[in-house]
């Protein structure tokens, strides 16, 4: 049986975030946060940028493989790993909208992680601007309006840097996935158009980072 590798972000009412911190504080606590400060993350940069795949081209070449797998388990390291993790990212799941609309943004990608792809496709400097960690986030409706001008820098890409990140993601997800038509443009778009949404209508949002 296959692996789905399921990203999640979506709007949340603030009631629904005070009661998931209640419930599961450590949990709470850990979600989307880095496990050390920015000034402290020259190894990760090293991991973006290994085998001269950020800063020039986006080709094919023998060993981005190897380069991907590592940084696929530096990704799962940094996400919420407390032992209620799983129980609370489910929790917060009941706590998204149900069905596709702007406050919902889903990718399900069979034997991959939409989150990681896009994490590398921007690489270090765009995502330490994004809310979170890898995917992951939780943030109350204040914190969506003050974090969404930063989100906007990484995210709402121009020609030619959109066309670099699409090229970054799709070689990602040729080296780790099992789905040739994953929609690249969604992948990008889908979540800042929830935090929007949610600025928009005075929301909360959260990140998931699910596996099924």
């Amino acid at each position: 049986m296959g692996v789905m590798g399921a990203w999640v972000v979506g709007v949340v009412t603030d009631g629904s975030l005070e009661e998931a911190r209640r419930r599961f504080p450590g949990a709470a606590r850990a979600h989307g946060m880095w496990p050390e400060p920015p000034a402290g993350m020259s190894r990760w940069r090293g991991r973006f940028e290994s085998a001269g795949s950020f800063g020039g081209t986006s080709e094919r070449s023998s060993s981005y493989t190897d380069e991907i797998v590592r940084f696929v388990a530096a990704v799962d390291r940094v996400r919420n790993s407390e032992a209620e993790a799983d129980e609370f990212q489910d929790h917060l799941l009941q706590a998204v909208p149900r069905q596709a609309s702007e406050g919902l943004f889903c990718a399900a990608v069979p034997r991959g992680d939409g989150a990681a792809a896009l994490t590398w496709g921007l690489g270090l400097d765009s995502v330490l601007r994004l809310p979170g960690c890898c995917g992951q986030l939780l943030l109350d409706a204040a914190q969506v309006r003050a974090v969404l001008p930063d989100a906007e820098e990484a995210l709402d890409l121009r020609p030619p840097r959109r066309a670099h990140v699409a090229a970054r993601i799709r070689l990602w997800l040729d080296e780790t996935a099992d789905d040739p038509d994953c929609d690249v443009d969604e992948l990008i778009d889908g979540p800042l158009r929830v935090l929007r949404h949610a600025a928009r209508t005075g929301a909360g949002a959260v990140g998931l980072t699910l596996w099924y």
